[in-house]
């Protein structure tokens, strides 16, 4: 069984993985005290705590999860070297992903941080998390309150929003509206005030794209959202789409997010079991370690592990169908994903079922 996204899945890994570029460490190998280590050598490489996605990060997260060999050993079980030079190849990779910023938190005072925190907490929706820029800088700013990064409020707020939907494709595209309850009244009006606050359609990964596919499997649903709050949340999301866009026109060749997105080249809502743990596995091949939080292997397995949860409906299996549809130019052949939904949803119709996708493979 597979969808429209088998032909992409290859292609994908290797383009994702280039952002991440290979681990010198297999952090499956690593033990308690090779976690300590790698943490301490990454702030130390730096100058702050590594943050969520860092290669320090996914160690301690691993470790704590007892997923590695050496979870429960307190010494080092690899080179010293070896873990110090993977920390400064991390840490130069982080450094270069906010490059585009061009924030110096050495230099980032009180002013300049309460801004950040500012800005991207209203790109977020919520308060900006520890690890995120506007986090670091406040702490940063802490220490110089007085200083100046010199730095005028319109690129403090692109660099806020470009650093919010970082800390949104890793906690999953978290957002203040319940997305996975919403119903489609409310998808409508996200949809429809987004669409009026970009001037053009959502894009996919957009909040208004991401409530339409949840409200799909449960179209009289409600996340009991006033249309005042749906319409302050499709401009937040309008926002930071546009922060990511405007990038860019910035002439810098160096902007992480100039690069293009490999997911754009995947449909999240049709990907299948087996597609993504093919995607995981050759991701995890190109890296050496396991794709970590955002990547296109995660953003795969968390769509999955997410469906595998709701049972079929026949909203969900229409939806699947079109979008399949779609992408072929024709109705999907017997045994691919919408097919199967179809079917499912047949079986959960006649007699009240709550067959998922993930009861057969899907």
């Amino acid at each position: 069984m597979s969808s429209t996204n088998s032909d992409h899945i290859l292609q994908v890994a290797q383009q994702d993985a280039s952002r991440y570029g290979p681990a010198p460490v297999n952090l499956k190998d690593i033990s308690e005290a090779d976690a300590r280590k790698l943490i301490s050598e990454e702030h130390k490489a730096l100058g702050y705590r590594p943050p969520p996605g860092s290669l320090a990060s996914q160690a301690q997260a691993l470790v704590a999860r007892h997923e590695t060999s050496h979870a429960e050993d307190h010494d080092l079980t690899l080179n010293e070297e070896k873990i110090k030079q993977a920390a400064l190849l991390d840490a130069e990779r982080i450094k270069k992903e906010r490059e585009s910023t061009l924030l110096d938190l050495n230099s980032v005072g009180e002013a300049e941080a309460k801004k950040l925190i500012s800005d991207e907490h209203m790109a977020l929706g919520y308060r900006p998390p520890p690890g995120s820029l506007a986090a670091e800088a406040q702490a940063a700013a802490a220490k110089h309150p007085d200083a100046s990064a010199n730095m005028d409020p319109s690129t403090l707020a692109k660099a806020a929003f470009e650093d919010a939907a970082h800390v949104a494709s890793i906690n999953g595209g978290a957002q203040h509206i319940d997305v996975q309850n919403i119903g489609a009244a409310e998808a409508r009006k996200l949809m429809s005030e987004e669409h009026r606050a970009l001037g053009y359609r959502p894009p996919s990964g957009s909040l208004a794209t991401m409530a339409q596919a949840a409200a799909a499997k449960h179209p009289s649903a409600s996340a009991g959202v006033d249309p005042a709050a749906l319409a302050q949340a499709a401009l937040e999301d309008a926002k930071r789409i546009v922060a990511e866009r405007s990038s860019d026109d910035s002439g810098s060749s160096q902007s992480s997010m100039s690069s293009p997105d490999p997911t754009a080249q995947l449909n999240l809502n049709t990907i299948n079991a087996p597609e993504a743990r093919t995607l995981q596995s050759e991701e995890h091949k190109l890296l050496g370690h396991r794709p970590p939080a955002g990547s296109a292997a995660a953003q795969a397995q968390s769509a999955v592990d997410q469906r595998a949860q709701d049972p079929v409906t026949k909203e969900l299996a229409a939806s699947l169908e079109s979008q399949e549809h779609k992408a072929l130019g024709h109705r999907p052949e017997s045994g691919a994903i919408a097919s199967t939904a179809q079917s499912l949803a047949d079986k959960n119709a006649q007699n009240r079922g709550d067959r998922t996708l993930g009861d057969v493979g899907l």
